[in-house]
C-alpha cells in the first residue's frame, strides 16, 4: 500500500493519535425507517374462523435515523475485520425488531444503496450482530463485502409472536480495497425490511391462561363457595396446592391455594407468583423477588422454595413501608383518603389524598415498569380496599361511622377464625369507591395514577393464610402489608397485615413500618412461555 493508504490505515490513527482534523471523513448515512415504519404481515384463511392478531413488525433505532462521523471519525477510516471488531462498540449502530402478532413470523433485512452513495459496494464491509441472552454474537458468515449481499439481503430469520430481536451493525471501508481519492466518496444506505406469516400455519388462540385453568380443581378439594360469593375457609393448606375458583368483579376468578410450585412468573426483571386468574381473563400477581439478584444466588433453589423463611435477606418485598404517617382519623384506613375531621362517611372517604403507601408504589412502578416500556402489558383491574362496615360492633363504645374519631369496625375488623362476626373470604368488592383502578369509572373508580396496589386479606385466606402456615406460596417469614382496612379504635387507625408465620395477621396500626409487595394485573397475551415452575416461569420471551 502506498504513503497517503498507511496515512488513512486505522492502525496507525489508534497507535501514534494522528490527528483527524485535515482529512475529509467519509459519511455513512443509514436511514433507519424504525421510527414510523411498520411492516404489516398477511394472515392465510383458517376453516375454524379463529381470531388472530396479525399485528406488525416495528423497528427502533437506537441512536436516531442519521449517523455521521460527528464524535466517532475513527469508524469510518479504512480497517480490516480484525480491527472493526476493535471498535465495534462504539460503533454498532443498534436495532431491534418485533413482532407485535400472535403468530410466529418470518422477516428480511436488506441494505439499500441510496441516491447520494458514491463508494463502491465491493469496497464496504458490513458486520452484523445478535443479541443473545446479554451476550454479542456474530451472525455467521459475517463480516463481508456489501457486494456479496445477494441484491442487498442481510438475512432471513424467524420471530416468535411478541418477540423483540436486537441487531448490532457496522459498515466500515475495507482496507484492502480502499484506494487513493475513496476518502472524498460518500456512504449512504438505508435498512429495508419484510415480514410474512405462513399461510399454512396452525392458528391458535389459546393463551397460558387458557391452560393455567384446566388445571382448576375438580376433586372436591377446594373451599366451598357460599350462595352470597363468599368463601367458607375453615383451614390451612399447607401440603397440596390447587386452583380454585370463586366469583369476582368480572366474573368467575381462579385462585391458587396452597403449597404451590406452577404458579412463578418473570416479568420486567423480577420475579413473581400468581395470585389469580382475575374474571377478565388478567393475571393478578405479588412481587417475589428481583431475578437478577435471586438468579445469581448459589442457594437460588432454596431461596424460590414454599417455606423459605425471607426474614433476613429481603428478597421477596421491594422494602418496608408505613399505610399511613398518621394514624388518628378513619379517614386513614384508606388507600387514598378524604377529609380528616369530616363529619359524613362520604367526605372522610373521598379518594382525594394519596396514602404515604400508594405513593411508595407509585414510584416504584413508574421506574421499574412503565420506563421500562411495559404498562401496556398491565390491566387496569381493579384492587380493593374494601372500607365497607362490619355489621357487628366490638362493643358498645363502637359507634361503626367510618367518620373523624369515632370507633369503627370495618368488614375485616374480625378473622376468619373469630368466634362472633366470623368473616369468610371473598373475591367481590362491594362498594365502587374502593374497587381502585386508573381509567375504568364503570366498575372501578378510575382514581389511580398507575394500575398497582397490594394483596388483600381476602386473596390472603383463599391462598392458605386462614392461621399460622409456614408451607404455602405467600409465607415469607416477613410481615408485609395488605390493602385491607380492620378499624378504627377512637385514637388509631389499623390496616391489616399479614404475619411472620403466614397467618392472615390481626389489624396493626397503619403509622407502622411492614414490607411492600406490589401487586399488578397483567393480559394475558403477555406470557408466551413457561410452565410456571422455578425453572420454567411463565414469562414474555425465550
Amino acid at each position: 500500500m502506498g504513503d497517503h493508504m498507511n496515512n488513512w490505515s486505522f492502525s496507525s490513527i489508534f497507535k501514534k493519535e494522528t490527528k483527524l482534523a485535515s482529512y475529509i471523513i467519509i459519511c455513512l448515512t443509514l436511514v433507519v425507517i424504525g421510527i414510523s415504519y411498520a411492516l404489516f404481515f398477511k394472515v392465510g384463511s383458517n376453516s375454524e374462523n379463529q381470531e388472530v392478531v396479525a399485528g406488525t413488525f416495528t423497528f427502533t433505532y437506537e441512536q436516531g435515523t442519521e449517523i455521521t462521523n460527528t464524535g466517532n471519525t475513527s469508524c469510518f477510516l479504512p480497517m480490516n475485520a480484525d480491527e472493526a471488531g476493535l471498535v465495534s462498540s462504539d460503533c454498532d449502530y443498534v436495532f431491534s425488531v418485533k413482532n407485535t402478532g400472535s403468530l410466529k413470523a418470518s422477516y428480511t433485512l436488506r441494505l439499500v444503496s441510496q441516491d447520494v452513495n458514491t463508494m463502491e459496494a465491493s469496497k464496504l464491509k458490513v458486520m452484523l450482530k445478535r443479541e443473545n441472552n446479554g451476550n454479542l454474537e456474530t451472525v455467521e458468515g459475517y463480516p463481508k463485502a456489501i457486494s456479496e449481499l445477494s441484491d442487498g439481503y442481510l438475512l432471513e430469520a424467524e420471530i416468535e409472536p411478541n418477540q423483540i430481536v436486537v441487531y448490532h451493525i457496522q459498515i466500515y471501508v475495507d482496507e484492502a480495497s480502499y484506494v487513493s481519492g475513496d476518502e472524498g466518496k460518500t456512504v449512504a444506505y438505508k435498512i429495508e425490511g419484510h415480514g410474512v406469516v405462513d399461510d399454512d400455519q396452525p392458528l391458535s388462540t389459546e393463551t397460558i391462561v387458557d391452560k393455567i385453568i384446566e388445571d382448576v380443581d375438580t376433586t372436591g378439594a377446594c373451599p366451598t363457595v357460599n350462595a352470597d360469593g363468599t368463601v367458607q375457609v375453615t383451614s390451612t393448606e399447607s401440603t397440596n396446592g390447587y386452583l380454585c375458583s370463586a366469583p369476582d368483579d368480572y366474573g368467575t376468578s381462579y385462585y391458587y391455594r396452597g403449597n404451590v410450585e406452577n404458579n412463578w412468573v418473570k416479568f420486567g426483571g423480577y420475579y413473581w407468583r400468581i395470585l389469580r386468574i382475575n374474571g377478565d381473563g388478567s393475571i393478578r400477581m405479588i412481587y417475589a423477588g428481583d431475578a437478577s439478584v435471586i438468579d445469581a444466588l448459589p442457594n437460588k433453589s432454596d431461596v424460590l422454595k414454599n417455606g423459605y423463611n425471607d426474614s433476613s435477606t429481603d428478597y421477596t418485598q421491594i422494602g418496608t413501608s408505613v399505610y399511613n404517617s398518621s394514624r388518628n382519623d378513619n379517614a386513614y384506613v384508606g388507600y387514598m383518603y378524604g377529609t380528616t375531621g369530616s363529619s359524613t362517611y362520604e367526605d372522610t372517604h373521598a379518594n382525594i389524598n394519596d396514602s404515604t403507601i400508594k405513593t411508595y408504589l407509585d414510584n416504584w412502578y413508574k421506574t421499574n415498569i412503565e420506563d421500562k416500556g411495559l404498562s401496556s402489558y398491565v390491566s387496569d383491574t381493579l384492587f380493593c380496599n374494601d372500607r365497607s362496615i362490619s355489621s357487628n360492633k366490638p362493643s358498645s363504645s363502637y359507634i361503626n361511622s367510618g367518620v373523624g374519631m369515632e370507633a369503627t369496625a370495618y368488614r375485616w375488623y374480625y378473622g376468619p377464625w373469630s368466634s362472633t362476626g366470623r368473616q369468610y373470604p371473598r373475591l367481590t368488592c362491594s362498594q365502587q369507591n374502593d374497587r381502585f383502578t386508573v381509567d375504568d369509572e364503570i366498575t372501578g373508580n378510575g382514581d389511580l395514577s398507575y394500575p398497582i396496589g397490594l394483596v388483600t386479606t381476602d386473596e390472603v385466606v383463599l391462598a392458605g393464610g386462614y392461621s399460622s402456615n409456614y408451607g404455602y406460596y405467600l409465607y415469607t417469614g416477613n410481615y408485609y402489608w395488605t390493602m385491607s382496612p380492620s378499624s378504627f379504635d377512637g385514637n388509631h387507625a389499623y390496616g391489616r397485615r399479614v404475619h411472620s408465620n403466614g397467618d392472615a395477621d390481626y389489624g396493626n396500626y397503619v403509622n407502622d413500618s411492614y414490607g411492600v409487595r406490589p401487586t399488578i394485573n397483567v393480559v394475558a397475551s403477555a406470557f408466551k412461555y413457561g410452565d410456571g415452575t422455578t425453572n420454567n416461569p411463565y414469562r414474555m420471551m425465550e
